[in-house]
């Protein structure tokens, strides 16, 4: 099991510091306003789920008049670790989550804290990280979550909840709602994110992070969107690696895995999921233009990880395919309404350095980049070489299961290593896979240990080897969360 350290005490909020030199100003003064929408178990694919304007014309905003990184990832694909490390710009193997408990979690020098530092009105409405009401069962423990948040609303269950459902709000309300309509997680978010717009000062800067269910089993959509008939011409999924066929040269718990009974992967439900999150969108957009917001404000739209469709065999997440996600990005005062699509790989632990490089803050102790020079095109690449991928605990529930999940731990390498993408596996119980990206995105053909490629192989586990034993990751006991 992971440590779990005791949190030290968090000071009080200090005054906000003067705006340091190179933090993004808009024309009123004050500095760009940055909102999040952040979707659960949403995979890349397929597009017709965002970019269609007549099914969804906000999310498709994104697609079609913003920056698309068309190869972002996570640095672990569960929930969890993903989550943490978006809010602390660090691994999972550094913030101590590395499975579906927020129990490790610490709230010193994460997003919150800088932002809130630097004068930034934080919000936070939604989902958070996983087991929060058994880790955080007492009033006492959610305000020290809720320290450096102005405002924090979220879903108080173990994990995010469509219906029947409590949220504990910083001050230490509750507030419960059950099956109706209107007590549809997303909504309530979209209300209360609303709320927080109309009521931020209007000479502060507002940091708003809007985490939905939406993409989560059991991928429950908003009344209005029940059989919604917009999604009827939405064909369902049959992806280059559904129900992969030839698994022999895959690591063993996929061999084990039988092939799927369904031809297709019916994307029916997840169609409603968007139609649900454009509803959000439409809403917290058209507040932030009530509010004289909404041009100078730097609008993510990203999930905590990716989603296998019957990708090789095999529905869910928790491995090292499941890490490419969706990223899009508008700020129409900075980039206007052009399409615009980033190759150069980022990743969810690249986000707090970013903010910071909006808010004008350090973040001396994050493992990820700012991808600021990215979103505003004055380069086309970063200067780092790799980013890593881990999932650090054996799905070893069942241990008599071949098909049982090893952990893993692996590189992707970036533009600045070269122009072809390769990613390199490891797991546990030393079996690894080996894959050109910029040939074989859908990660078909195991290159390791294959003739040709020897090279690349040695220097992939050379960088693998270097950052484990400078960062000592090690395994971890399997969790009892998952």
């Amino acid at each position: 099991m992971p440590v779990r350290a005791t949190e030290p005490p968090v000071p009080t909020p200090a005054e906000p510091r003067p705006l340091a030199p190179g933090a993004a100003e808009g024309g009123n003064g004050r500095r760009s306003d940055i909102v999040v929408f952040y979707l659960d178990d949403f995979s890349p694919q397929p597009r017709s789920l965002w970019d269609n304007p007549e099914r969804t014309p906000n999310l498709a905003r994104f697609v079609n008049r913003g920056v698309g990184f068309s190869n972002a990832i996570v640095s672990s694909p569960l929930c969890g670790p993903s989550r943490a490390g978006l809010l602390t710009g660090r691994y999972g193997h550094h913030t101590g989550v590395i499975a579906n408990d927020v129990d490790p979690y610490r709230t010193d020098n994460d997003v919150a804290e800088k932002l809130s530092r630097t004068g930034y009105h934080t919000a936070y409405v939604g989902k958070h990280i996983n087991r929060l009401k058994d880790a955080r069962g007492t009033t006492a423990q959610m305000e020290r979550l809720a320290t450096w948040w102005d405002e924090f609303d979220v879903v108080w269950e173990n994990q995010g909840k469509f219906y029947d459902w409590t949220q504990y709000r910083k001050g230490g309300e509750t507030a419960y709602y059950g099956d109706k309509p209107g007590d549809h997680s997303s909504r309530v978010a979209a209300e209360r994110a609303i709320e927080h717009i109309e009521n931020a000062p209007e000479d502060e800067p507002l940091f708003l992070f809007i985490s939905l269910m939406d993409g989560h089993i059991p991928m429950t959509p908003m009344q209005r969107h029940v059989d919604d008939p917009r999604c009827d011409d939405v064909k369902p999924w049959t992806g280059p690696a559904f129900n992969e066929r030839d698994v022999s040269d895959k690591p063993a718990h996929i061999r084990a895995t039988p092939r799927l009974s369904n031809e297709a992967y019916n994307l029916t439900a997840r169609c409603e999921q968007s139609l649900t999150a454009d509803w959000v969108v439409g809403k917290v957009i058209r507040a932030l233009r009530d509010a004289g917001r909404l041009d100078d404000t730097l609008q993510i739209l990203t999930a905590d990880n990716g989603w296998l469709m019957g990708d090789h065999r095999i529905v869910g997440k928790s491995y090292p395919y499941a890490t490419p996600v969706p990223l899009y990005v508008r700020w129409p005062a900075v980039l206007g309404n052009r399409q615009r699509t980033v190759r150069e790989p980022v990743s969810n632990i690249d986000w707090l350095p970013t903010f910071c490089d909006v808010a004008g803050c350090g973040v001396p102790n994050a493992d990820g980049l700012s991808i600021l020079p990215l979103i505003t095109g004055q380069t086309d690449r970063l200067d780092r070489r790799f980013l890593f991928v881990e999932l650090l605990y054996d799905n070893a529930r069942y241990p008599d299961d071949p098909r049982a999940r090893p952990g893993y731990t692996g590189v992707e390498t970036t533009l600045g290593y070269s122009d072809t993408r390769w990613a390199f596996t490891r797991y546990s119980n030393g079996e690894a896979e080996l894959y050109n990206l910029s040939e074989d995105p859908h990660r078909l053909e195991n290159l390791y240990d294959t003739r040709g490629h020897g090279k690349v192989t040695r220097e992939l586990k050379r960088m693998h080897k270097s950052l484990k034993q400078a960062d000592k990751v090690r395994w971890q006991e399997t969790p009892v969360f998952d």
